[in-house]
């Protein structure tokens, strides 16, 4: 949507209700043109049913004007003396037609608020649950919003059961880009499984101010770009850590991340971990699964047949005996490789790389450590495969690049490398229509050497580096697609443990960013809470005390 399409629709919906509600304005003593008029027509309406002027700004925030326009409507018609929720129902169902039947039609007579009528209709109760669900709407789109962690691509830095407090203030807050939606949910609604919103408008993209922009090393919440059947702002949520910002070139080497020619270093509560093949002494001897657990925080899923292509939960799978010995996959943090390898019985710990020539495996279990090094990929392509023409990209996820991470304004010349890197941005994340006819590009109808970005580009991995569907899969995150920063862990469950270690007590209350070891705040915090509570309970006594004297 542009800025004009914009305007013609708030322009548009004024005079829509302007038609409907005219003369409601016109018998409380106001003139019938105000409610033409976007905003001002707004300032008035709160005048006729007796709200505060700041009202105005919550009827112009998106999906919070769908709550604000039902408040409203129900006000309206009160101050009418018609009182019976009945006829906000009405209202609702016609789209607002029955509203402009009763301008038209009933003799209006202008009353007032009066809260004693109100409250035989709404309960107090129910006015209030209606405003906690709008400051609650607020609060979600754009100050913080609670995710959890659902798959373990940022393992062992931010976990599965990790539950987060995401900042949308830290880049702007993005305006909500879809209105008509449900508050409170984000694409859809629980237990039906149904759609949350409808598309039949979408807002152009717009930002509030912003703390700071996205930096390199950030751990990112954004929208995953790859789901262009939905709106962006109800795409799903995807959590990364940004390596690349705009402007930036990537490549990686043997698994090691260089930016612009230097080395990535990730900061101290990051906590990046690969894939490891790992051969035990003898066939008797079986890694130890409460060991692991309690000494590197590796989770043990038994051997299984591996017909299933689907990636097991756990961070150890047990693949095949040779008659003598066993092989292992398994998830190894980096901190703690050393130790792993000095463990008693362990002979070889090699990481699995893309490219099967690289390590020596035993043949009988080579296919399978492949098959999982490339199961993350759609159709086992690395972006920005497949090949366009004599263009091939021979990257792996361990070795890739060089990439540059376009930004705004960039003018880049289109040629059959950057077609293939380029495209989906050009043609989907900024709306052209793209066609190549006798080696020309062509761009909306006119033929194009040069293309120049609209927006920045970012690149986001997770910390588990082998076992991660990120941008190496699927390429570029736009700019409009950032939702925030994940700033605070509030709960933390492991589904490996039991009893009251599924808590993981190290991890709740702390900070997700910050130098040195994590600091847990929850007892701190439970401290404070004993202290006020018993302080007040002390207040209410001596108050309840000198009373009774």
């Amino acid at each position: 949507m542009t800025i004009l399409d914009f305007l013609l629709l708030v322009f548009g919906s004024s005079f829509y209700y302007g038609i409907l509600t005219w003369k409601f304005y016109k018998s409380a003593g106001q003139a019938s043109w105000t409610a033409f008029v976007p905003i001002y027509g707004t300032y008035i309406l709160t005048k006729i049913i007796d709200r505060p002027a700041w009202w105005v700004i919550l009827f112009y925030l998106p999906v919070v004007g769908n709550i604000m326009g039902l408040v409203s409507t129900y006000e309206l018609f009160h101050v009418f003396k018609y009182n019976k929720i009945k006829y906000t129902l009405y209202a609702i169902i016609t789209g607002g037609l029955y509203l402009g039947y009763i301008n038209y039609t009933a003799n209006l007579e202008y009353s007032g608020r009066d809260i004693v009528s109100i409250r035989k209709h709404v309960s107090e109760l129910g006015a209030s649950l209606m405003f906690a669900v709008v400051a609650a709407t607020i609060i979600r789109a754009f100050t913080f919003e609670a995710f959890t962690i659902p798959t373990p691509s940022m393992e062992k830095s931010m976990m599965v059961g990790d539950f987060l407090f995401v900042s949308k203030i830290q880049y702007g807050s993005r305006l909500p880009m879809t209105p008509l939606a449900v508050p409170l949910v984000h694409n859809k609604i629980p237990l039906l499984n149904a759609p949350s919103y409808s598309d039949l408008i979408k807002l152009p993209y717009l930002r509030l101010p912003k703390i700071t922009d996205v930096e390199r090393l950030d751990p990112v919440v954004f929208n995953y770009p790859m789901e262009s059947e939905k709106p962006i702002d109800k795409r799903e949520h995807y959590v990364k850590r940004c390596l690349a910002i705009p402007g930036d070139e990537l490549t990686i080497v043997d698994g090691q991340v260089f930016i612009n020619g230097d080395s990535l270093f990730l900061p101290d509560r990051a906590l990046p971990q690969f894939n490891y093949y790992v051969k035990t002494l003898d066939n008797n001897y079986q890694l130890s699964p409460k060991y692991l657990k309690e000494e590197f925080d590796i989770n043990y899923v038994p051997y299984r047949e591996w017909s299933d292509p689907s990636y097991p939960e756990g961070d150890v799978q047990e693949l095949i005996s040779n008659g003598t010995h066993l092989g292992y996959l398994v998830t190894i943090p980096s901190h703690k490789l050393e130790e792993f390898r000095a463990m008693p019985n362990v002979v070889e710990v090699s990481r699995v790389n893309s490219e099967a020539n690289k390590n020596e495996y035993p043949p009988n279990i080579s296919k399978w450590l492949l098959r999982l090094s490339n199961q993350h990929s759609p159709g086992n392509q690395i972006f920005p495969n497949p090949a366009h023409g004599d263009i091939t990209f021979n990257w792996t996820r361990d070795n890739y690049g060089p990439i540059y991470m376009p930004q705004e304004g960039d003018k880049l010349e289109l040629t059959k490398e950057n077609f293939l890197k380029f495209r989906r941005i050009i043609e989907v994340y900024e709306g052209n229509e793209l066609k190549v006819e006798d080696g020309k590009y062509i761009i909306n109808g006119e033929v194009a050497t040069h293309y120049t970005f609209k927006q920045g580009y970012y690149w986001m991995m997770g910390d588990n580096r082998h076992n991660s569907l990120d941008s190496r899969y699927w390429g570029y995150v736009p700019e409009d697609h950032i939702v925030g920063k994940p700033v605070f862990i509030w709960m933390s469950f492991d589904k490996f443990a039991s009893g009251f270690s599924k808590i993981r007590t190290n991890r709740v209350f702390t900070t997700v960013n910050g130098a040195g070891n994590r600091f847990s705040y929850f007892w701190p915090f439970v401290i404070v809470v004993v202290v006020i509570s018993s302080l007040n309970n002390v207040r209410k006594k001596r108050k309840k005390k000198k009373q009774d004297a």
